[in-house]
């Protein structure tokens, strides 16, 4: 039972490591996203304005925008993908480990206490059957113990 009880608290530790760890790892790259979000509205808005101006004599009005615009778009999705690429790293994989075997640990202690459970239910089977056959072997080993000690008197009072 005490190993059950390490093992839901390993399991317990676990998990919450796990879920602060792959909290934070959600809020990072919700920044990350967030930060591609305001490049793409704020930062490139001024750069934008400018880069259509200095195009504009090139490749004329139409063009030059279309040129801004593919360019910060192209720029959002190399952010984005970086943010994706982020992985838990190889803390989390140890305390999976760790809680896998807490588990273990956990269905092998239930099924241990199961089997001690059938066995409790059939000696009380046996119990309610015949009774008697249960107190048996208690009752004839003290009785046996008093007959040899008497005879054992009897004798050396004898010699």
């Amino acid at each position: 039972m005490e190993r059950m009880i390490r093992s839901l608290k390993i399991l317990l530790k676990s998990e919450r490591v796990l879920i602060a760890r792959e909290l934070k790892l959600a809020f990072d790259r919700f920044q990350l996203v967030a930060l591609a979000g305001l490049i793409a509205v704020f930062g490139l808005a001024l750069l934008d304005v400018a880069a259509v101006f200095a195009l504009q004599p090139y490749w004329g009005s139409s063009l030059s925008a279309l040129a801004v615009g593919g360019a910060n778009l192209l720029l959002a999705l190399i952010l984005i993908a970086s943010a994706k690429s982020l992985s838990p790293g190889e803390e989390i994989e140890m305390v999976k480990e760790v809680r896998d075997m807490a588990i273990t640990e956990i269905e092998e202690e239930v099924s241990r206490a199961q089997g001690e459970i059938v066995v409790l239910r059939d000696e009380a089977r046996r119990f309610v059957r015949n009774p008697f056959d249960a107190f048996l072997p208690s009752i004839l080993a003290p009785l046996f113990s008093t007959v040899v000690k008497g005879v054992t008197k009897r004798k050396k009072s004898a010699e």
